[in-house]
């Protein structure tokens, strides 16, 4: 009888210290309830659709001791498994994984807007967005895109709005020499960047051939010479052939050229014809149409002699 009394005894003992350290700790850290803001994340999702949920963030409630509330759990996202979701906009549960130590008493709203669109594809052709002038005296060509083409990517709304596909160009670098590299961009009718489209290459390659901007005017050309013919001849005449040369330069330049001279041609101790093909002399920055020679014909003859003078009768005083 003692001994079953002393087992009591103990029993309770050790039941009053269980209770002790559960009113002590709870004491401590009490339990307690507290809202979080946590975001919305959509899974299996499929690559051949978009996926968007309305709200995009839900409160959750979260109940457990104080201490385990204090965690990170705002980042700890809820979510929507959207393996099974039609194409469309439909209503769906929320789910929350809790975190240790503490329960999920509820979710607000329990049920969001899950919006699920097919991805269209378009293939389009890219346009160069030329900004800037060419130096003076200059035109551009036709610019070179590569890749000439691109897919456009994104919801049926948002492909519908894509115009355009340009990749900007400085005319200031043209250079076939010197291709640029810039990023593409899909855009509406009135240049604005269209949101939610995915482009199947990031960057195009641009050349743009430059070429100068030529005037051109038909000129005589006048023959150069040096020297006198040898002693008893003389020069009869001289010819050019052409007469006259089509040049080409810019409009200010040509202004400055009402002839074209051709290289010298040496007269010295000459006592026959001279026929020579000799080159033009062009100013700077001005080119010819057509040869940069021309055929000279000099004709060379002897100097008349003036008849002597007959002495007659002397007359009669």
């Amino acid at each position: 009888m003692l001994r079953q009394n002393l087992r009591y005894k103990i029993l309770a003992l050790l039941l009053a210290i269980a209770m002790w350290l559960y009113v002590s700790i709870t004491q401590r850290n009490p339990l307690a309830t507290q809202a979080f803001m946590v975001p919305v994340e959509l899974r299996n999702v499929g690559h051949k659709t978009v996926a968007s949920v309305d709200p995009p963030r839900v409160r959750v409630f979260l109940h457990g001791r104080a201490d385990d509330l204090g965690g990170p759990w705002p980042t700890l996202p809820a979510f929507i498994d959207a393996a099974r979701a039609r194409p469309g906009r439909q209503m769906v549960e929320v789910s929350y994984v809790p975190p240790p130590n503490l329960r999920a008493l509820r979710i607000q709203p329990r049920m969001v807007k899950l919006t699920i669109e097919p991805i269209i594809i378009k293939t389009m052709r890219v346009e160069a967005n030329v900004v800037g002038t060419p130096p003076p005296g200059y035109v551009l060509g036709e610019p070179q895109i590569s890749p000439p083409t691109v897919n456009v990517a994104g919801v049926r709304p948002a492909v519908s709005q894509v115009s355009h596909v340009v990749v900007n160009v400085d005319a200031n670098l043209a250079s076939p020499e010197a291709p640029q590299t810039n990023t593409l961009r899909p855009v509406d009718d009135a240049g604005e960047v269209v949101a939610g489209i995915k482009l199947s290459r990031a960057e195009a390659r641009v050349i743009i051939p430059i070429k100068r901007t030529l005037s051109y005017a038909t000129v005589p050309v006048v023959l150069r010479t040096d020297g006198e013919p040898a002693h008893g001849y003389q020069i009869r005449d001289a010819a050019v052939r052409p007469p006259t040369v089509t040049v080409a330069g810019e409009a200010e330049r040509l202004r400055q050229v009402s002839s074209v001279r051709t290289m010298t041609v040496d007269l010295t101790g000459a006592n026959a014809d001279i026929r020579r093909v000799v080159r033009l002399v062009l100013p700077d920055g001005v080119t010819t149409v057509s040869d940069t020679q021309v055929q000279v014909v000099i004709h060379i003859e002897r100097t008349p002699v003036a008849p002597a003078a007959t002495q007659g009768p002397t007359p009669a005083p």
